[in-house]
This record gives C-alpha cells, structure tokens and sequence, in this order.
C-alpha cells in the first residue's frame, strides 16, 4: 500500500517538476508595439514591447535606407535596450546617434528588430523574431536667417516668407511683392505723363492755353510722388522686418544647438578621465 501510494503522488509531481525545468524552451519570444521616431534630425529612436526573452538573448536592429541599401550603424552611437541582458517588458528603447555616426537623415529608412535566442535550458538558438517598421524622417524646416533679406532687396516679400515659422508661410507676402512693383510702375508711367505735359506747357503761346497742361503735369508729378514713395516706404519696411525676424531666428537656433567644444568626465578601468570633443 505504501508503495502504491508513493507511485501515486511520485509521477504528477515529476511531471510538475519537467514542465518548470522546460518553461523557457516553450515561451516564445514576441516583439510589439513597434514606434519609430527621428529627434531632433540626428538619431533614430525605436521604442517597442518585448516579451518571453530571456538574459542570455539578444537584440539587435538592422537599418536599410531607401536610396543607400543596408546602413551600418556603429555600436558606439547605439545605447539603451540592445544586445544581451535586455529586460522584458513595455517601451523599451534603442537610440542610434545617426548624425553623429555620419548619417544624414534625408530618406525613407526601415528598421528592422531581430531578437536571435540563446540555447539556454534547451532552447534552440534561432533568430526567432524580426519585426520590420518604416519611418521616414524628415528633416525639419529651420526658419531662415538675416540673409534672407537680401532676397528681400531683389524681390520685396519674398525673403520674408522663408523666415516664418514653424513653416515657410506665403500669405500676403506675394501681395507685397505685387503693391511694391505696381506702385512703382504706376509712378514712373505718371513721370512720364508729367514730363509729356510739362513739354506742351513749354509750347504754348499764351499762359491761358498753357495752365491747363501745367496743371496736368503738376497732378501727374504729385501721384508719381506718392506712389513711388509709398513702394520704397513698404520696400524698407519689409526689408528691415525680414532682418530682424531673420536674426530672431538665428538666435533661436544657436540656443538649441549642440556646442563644438565640449567636455565630459567620467572614468575608465577605475581611473578620472576626461573626454574632450570637437565638432567641426
């Protein structure tokens, strides 16, 4: 009786004890939830959901750009949730420095997740998971500087639409452009007709026929005066608005951009060092 029982209770507890030890040969690994994002136009950020992973497996990504073929990224510009030890969970994060590597990102690119799995507990090594999005990340406009008031010079209202932000922003601009050279033709055509009847007003004989062709010429002259001065007044000003915004907006881009000289300490086999960079 007392082996009979023994055998009772001795094969489910086994049988119990097998299905714990082979748990990690069953779990699959998945990866979900995939987000791809450019910041800042210098590095990829890929956050994504994995599961089922065990220390001992690895992740990695693999980048093909749309027009360059298959991208090399460096191990050294890549940080955060990659390669081995790798915990399972949500909204776990690869970054890849891509400017910083040498990578411009001006294309249509497509990241690839691949989680390869280690033999571990009997477990097969098998490159179990490969999980592809696309992305294309813009570059992002940066709104013009004070040589767009050069353009300005050339073409009135124009240069002044490329300093607008967070867009290129059009408007009335063109408006300006069309009222500062109507003005301006309209005044030299009433130059012209001034002059016309400043030249019959020398004509004439007796200063009865002659005061009508003064007073033409003179109304002729007063309208070129004021339209020419009314387009050169509108030139400046929208000459002078694009400079400042222009200058604004350097400003602005020098307050967020990253210093060529930097330096960082840290340390290294349990030794101070200090890092020193230089950006050209």
């Amino acid at each position: 009786m007392q082996q009979h029982y023994a055998h009772t209770w001795l094969k489910p507890l086994l049988f119990f004890c097998f299905l714990i030890y082979t748990f990690p040969a069953f779990s699959q690994v998945t990866v979900t939830n995939i987000r791809v994002n450019s910041t800042d136009e210098s590095a990829v950020e890929i956050l994504y959901d994995i599961a089922g992973n065990q220390p001992a497996d690895s992740v990695f990504i693999r980048i093909r750009g749309q027009s360059t073929g298959l991208l090399s990224p460096s191990a050294r510009f890549i940080s955060g949730d990659w390669g081995q030890e790798v915990q399972p969970g949500a909204n776990r994060r690869i970054l890849w420095k891509a400017l910083e590597n040498g990578v411009e990102l001006d294309e249509n690119i497509r990241a690839t997740i691949l989680v390869k799995v280690a033999p571990v507990n009997g477990r097969k090594p098998v490159e179990a998971v490969t999980t592809v999005i696309d992305t294309l990340p813009r570059k992002k406009y940066r709104p013009g500087g004070p040589e767009f008031a050069l353009l300005s010079v050339v073409a009135p209202g124009v240069g002044n639409i490329f300093v607008q932000s967070p867009k290129p922003i059009i408007g009335h601009r063109l408006g300006v452009t069309a009222a500062c050279y109507g003005l301006m033709i309209y005044g030299l055509v009433e130059r012209k007709k001034s002059r016309d009847e400043y030249t019959l007003y020398e004509q004439q004989r007796s200063r009865t026929t002659a005061q009508p062709y003064y007073d033409r010429a003179n109304t002729h002259h007063h309208r070129y005066y004021l339209a020419t001065r009314l387009s050169g007044a509108i030139w400046v000003t929208d000459i002078v608005a694009t400079f400042i915004k222009g200058m604004r907006n350097q400003k602005e881009r020098m307050k967020t951009a990253e210093p060529k000289v930097s330096l960082r300490l840290g340390a290294q086999s349990g030794a101070p060092v200090a890092v020193f960079n230089y950006k050209f």
